[in-house]
């Protein structure tokens, strides 16, 4: 049973009853869904050209519009191949899956202090008739003359011991990680010591080919998480390794990532990936748990308890990581089953654990984790946020890739700026705060979230916008775009339910805050730093994030926008032992604030869902 797609051309056979997003994905053809192909966010639309497909679900009839079925819109996860005819389908633009804007720069890195994988040249002297001292003995006879600090060499470094003193009159390098001999060289080589730091989001995976001894970024890759395709979200990546063979799956999933991003920065490099010599990993809490392929089940159950928080060392081998075989791979701390070494990484990157005066620091992604105080007391909490400000669940929502509206103001007019400057398919988490934003404050919507009525806006002096409205209360809709301004004519727009959608994600993410205010004996203008990380704080902007009232004012607080400080701080990880030492400290420091157990969340999160 042949299925063509369009518009690449590429056909493949399909077996009876397989859906069309399976035949898809195993022709290598990405297709857009957000929700894991559960048929709920309506994101993976297929018109098909020719042919039959199997009857429509009731999942496509209440997703796809009148106008979109009589089209031949489907849900590619939803209909599937019924019958021996070839069938010819069109993946619409705004359902291919293109190279997502993936945020890879942060705060400053320092130079390395204290590094905790180290090189050591030795002249060891021969072994003879007169003098049998055994190799290893030999060895670590030169290094106690030498240095005070222990010397451990495993099973591996043992096997390349004897060719390597042999080959060079006993002239050796060894390669060592704190206390164990990870590699041992013949000479005294002077190969660069590399490492890599990663940063596993729920969304995307970021890379830092690092030098160990110099502290310089040699290279930064990244890619969309692969795991995507069950879910966006951590909750369906959980449900989806309830199953050991599922769980399987996601951990091969991420380590394809991981030795994929290695492949790209050491050949950008142009080194071989046995010299990355050490890795640190950050991530949630959930992402953590699938690398090292233990089940996360139990941090969806109450009362959330994980397998493990403190670090990790593997070696590479243990995780088939395409490093050398015996790096480190050591994954920072936990805090909680719900803040993860995401979170402490960012502690470390903004050092807010040494500020002298409240601060918070906030880095919201599909995940709303953040931290608040100062030296003298740190507590930490973890929000619902949901996928909104990463653009899924919103009508024309999409992730933050070529030709995603990341920009709107409205003065006489609507303007926007996509991505890349490329025609407007849909719209990213930045452009929905900015959107929204703009368009309470010119009266569009009001403060209970509620768009207005076009006959209203007009009598106001806003017939410029009121055109832009279309449909009755809950079906209203504002258009962002014209026809023109997109490849195939079709509008980018914002519904009353998008609007309802943010005011979610805002609310719960507001309501966090207010209650770690509460918690501390704080209020907004004894918050003297605001640290905004990773995409939140590089892309949204301040004002609009203000405007939707997703933060308090803080009248007295810098707005510090630090990038990527997850990457920051495991990058600070790699290259310190010292800033390992202080990670691993951190969560001990760190009070976990559960917000599900307080009576007060969901008042302060009504509350907070208002304009």
């Amino acid at each position: 049973m042949p299925v063509r797609f369009l518009p690449n051309d590429a056909q493949h056979e399909a077996q009876s009853g397989e859906t069309i997003l399976q035949v898809a994905e195993r022709a290598g053809i990405p297709i857009e869904r957000v929700c894991g192909g559960r048929g709920t966010c309506g994101k993976c639309r297929v018109v098909v050209v020719e042919g039959e497909l199997s009857p429509l679900t009731s999942s496509e009839r209440s997703s796809l519009s009148p106008e979109q079925l009589s089209a031949g819109y489907r849900l590619a996860c939803q209909a599937r191949v019924t019958s021996s005819e070839d069938v010819l389908l069109r993946i619409p633009a705004e359902s291919q899956v293109e190279p997502v804007r993936i945020l890879s720069s942060g705060t400053s890195d320092v130079a390395p202090q204290d590094p905790w994988v180290t090189r050591h040249h030795l002249q060891v002297p021969p072994a003879g008739l007169a003098d049998q001292t055994a190799d290893l003995d030999a060895v670590l006879a030169v290094w106690r003359s030498r240095y005070s600090d222990p010397l451990r060499l495993d099973l591996s470094a043992l096997r390349q011991l004897p060719a390597a003193l042999r080959e060079e009159d006993g002239r050796i390098t060894l390669i060592k990680a704190r206390d164990r001999v990870i590699d041992v060289r013949a000479g005294h080589a002077t190969t660069p010591l590399m490492g890599i730091a990663f940063d596993i989001g729920t969304t995307t995976v970021v890379g830092f080919l690092m030098d160990l001894e110099t502290g310089e970024e040699l290279a930064v890759a990244s890619e969309l998480n692969p795991q995507t395709k069950h879910g966006d979200n951590v909750i369906a990546r959980i449900e989806y390794a309830e199953s050991q063979a599922g769980l399987e799956s996601l951990q091969a999933e991420i380590v394809g990532a991981l030795n994929r991003i290695i492949d790209a920065t050491t050949k950008a490099e142009g080194c071989a990936r046995e010299d990355v010599l050490a890795a640190t990993v950050v991530g949630n809490t959930t992402m953590q748990h699938l690398l090292l392929g233990i089940s996360p089940v139990h941090l969806a159950r109450s009362p959330y308890v994980p397998v493990y928080t403190t670090a990790q060392c593997v070696a590479a081998k243990d995780l088939k990581l395409g490093c050398h075989p015996e790096a480190c791979i050591w994954l920072l701390p936990n805090i909680a089953g719900w803040v993860g070494a995401d979170t402490v990484a960012v502690l470390l990157a903004t050092g807010i654990y040494l500020d002298a005066e409240p601060a918070l620091a906030i880095d919201i992604g599909t995940n709303g984790e953040m931290a608040m105080g100062s030296r003298e007391r740190l507590i930490a909490c973890s929000t619902a946020a949901g996928p909104a400000f990463e653009g899924a669940h919103i009508s024309c929502g999409m992730r933050a890739s070529s030709g995603a509206i990341e920009q709107v103001w409205v003065d006489d007019e609507v303007h926007w700026r996509a991505i890349a400057d490329a025609p407007a398919r849909g719209v990213c988490g930045s452009g929905l705060v900015d959107a929204i934003s703009e368009l309470l404050r010119v009266g569009v919507i009001d403060n209970q979230g509620r768009m207005g009525n076009p006959e209203a806006l007009a009598a106001r002096g806003l017939r410029h916008l009121a055109h832009r409205l279309q449909g009755e209360n809950r079906h209203r809709v504002f258009h962002l775009t014209g026809s023109d301004d997109s490849e195939n004519g079709s509008l980018v727009s914002l519904t009353q339910r998008d609007v309802r959608e943010l005011q979610l994600a805002k609310g719960a993410v507001r309501a966090g805050i207010e209650i770690m205010m509460k918690e501390l004996g704080l209020h907004a203008e004894d918050i003297r730093k605001v640290y905004l990380a990773g995409a939140f704080g590089n892309y949204i902007q301040p004002s609009s994030a203000l405007g939707i009232g997703l933060l308090p004012s803080f009248p007295n607080a810098q707005l510090l926008p630090v990038g990527n400080a997850a990457g920051s701080g495991a990058r600070q990880a790699l290259l310190s032992y010292r800033a390992c030492e202080i990670a691993s400290e951190l969560p001990s420091r760190v009070e976990y604030l559960e917000l599900s157990g307080r009576p007060d969340f969901q008042e302060e999160f009504v509350e907070a869902m208002l304009f």
